[in-house]
């Protein structure tokens, strides 16, 4: 039984201050809208470390002591994307925006007031509850499904 399969990997980081998260209004036609900032692992590079980097390239900010929140995962053209959703308070440098969009702070309690990315509002949960550590998105009966677990 071959278990290899085709994967990309991805990653995700909440960058907070207090009350404040670090938002990103991506302008990409592929999944616009209000998120956290992150991007694809390249080939060799440690996940972490491609986390540090795409958050330096998205934001300007240098991170730190990244703490490991869980994963989202979906299948699509059986091809399983993994995203590695990371949080941290500890950042350094000076805040500016990219070609991947618009990046600003809120007040997490205001966060629901923008136009999220799809599926974005359904990962939250695992940022913010220690419980829980996968976002698993699935089709079923033509439908997009998730379960937080």
């Amino acid at each position: 039984m071959d278990r290899s399969e085709r994967v990309i990997l991805t990653n995700m980081c909440m960058v907070y201050d207090g009350s404040k998260i670090l938002v990103e209004n991506r302008v990409k036609k592929d999944w616009p809208g209000i998120t956290f900032p992150g991007g694809h692992v390249e080939r060799g590079e440690s996940i972490i470390a491609s986390t540090i980097r795409e958050i330096k390239e998205e934001t300007g900010l240098d991170i730190q002591n990244l703490e490991m929140c869980g994963i989202k995962q979906f299948f699509d053209d059986d091809i399983r994307t993994i995203v590695f959703l990371y949080k941290t308070n500890q950042f350094s440098g000076v805040l500016r925006s990219s070609r991947e969009g618009k990046v600003f702070w809120i007040e997490r309690q205001d966060l629901k007031k923008y136009q999220l990315a799809d599926g974005f509002a359904s990962m939250l949960e695992i940022f913010e509850n220690d419980k829980l550590s996968e976002n698993h998105w699935y089709l079923e009966n033509g439908q997009w499904n998730y379960k937080n677990e």
